[in-house]
């Protein structure tokens, strides 16, 4: 499902957030030789293109407003598809590992490529600012990101849009964490929670006991307990119901 703006795929509605947002996409949509999308890495969901793919790629914005990702995929070069998700889901690892994970700045880069109608290749520099997480299986990380064409342009050019681009979305993604100070600590939290943890967290999700989690992970009964109330902390739930619901929220 593809939203009107950035602050309706974000759900933002409060002010001041929504009207910075707004403005910040007013912004980057007149930014030349670009054009920019908010989605789901996993699921590959669009909730937000811009009307500018249109001018860079030559293929009519209905197209990608009604089919998203799908019409979007099959534009994109086949001999790159695999290669960019790759790089996608590799640089989204090393992201998720650095110590402030989705609180630094740091970018996903890709160069590829896309398709005009004649099937004429369009080089590309591909840069993206992860904004928020799923628990899925695998994660799931929302991206908002940005295409650059980069034809008739000398590097320094590039690297000017590049910049430009770059803290347009840093200030998004800002402006998201400002409008729902529940969801940061929440990720704040999530970000103290151990890899062990979560599958205990997420059994318990799925109905077991303490003994029946043990022994699916090979660990000790008190062990369990130990993570369970180590949840509970962290989590700050009253039992495990609570635990359980907060952890589904993250």
């Amino acid at each position: 499902m593809c939203f009107l703006s950035i602050s309706e795929a974000l759900g933002v509605f409060g002010e001041p957030e929504k009207s910075k947002i707004d403005q910040l996409q007013m912004d980057l949509e007149q930014i030349p030789s670009t054009f920019f999308a908010l989605f789901w890495l996993y699921t590959h969901d669009f909730l937000y293109i811009s009307p500018s793919i249109e001018k860079v790629t030559g293929h009519a914005f209905k197209n990608f407003e009604k089919h998203g990702m799908v019409f979007f995929t099959g534009i994109i070069p086949p001999p790159l598809i695999e290669n960019i998700y790759q790089t996608m889901y590799t640089q989204a690892e090393a992201i998720k590992n650095h110590p402030k994970h989705l609180f630094a700045d740091e970018f996903l880069q890709i160069k590829a490529a896309v398709y005009d109608p004649e099937k004429h290749e369009i080089p590309v520099n591909y840069n993206a600012v992860l904004v928020d997480e799923k628990i899925f299986d695998p994660i799931s990380y929302l991206v908002l990101c940005s295409w650059i064409d980069t034809r008739e342009k000398s590097i320094e050019e590039v690297q000017i849009l590049e910049r430009e681009l770059r803290s347009k979305l840093t200030a998004i993604k800002q402006a998201y964490f400002q409008s729902k100070p529940e969801r940061f600590e929440f990720l704040k939290v999530k970000n103290k929670i151990s890899d062990r943890e979560k599958e205990v967290a997420q059994l318990l999700a799925q109905g077991h006991s303490t003994k029946s989690i043990s022994e699916q992970l090979h660990i000790s009964f008190n062990t369990v307990e130990s993570h369970r109330k180590n949840l509970l902390h962290k989590l700050e739930a009253k039992n495990t119901a609570e635990l359980v619901y907060k952890f589904n929220q993250i």
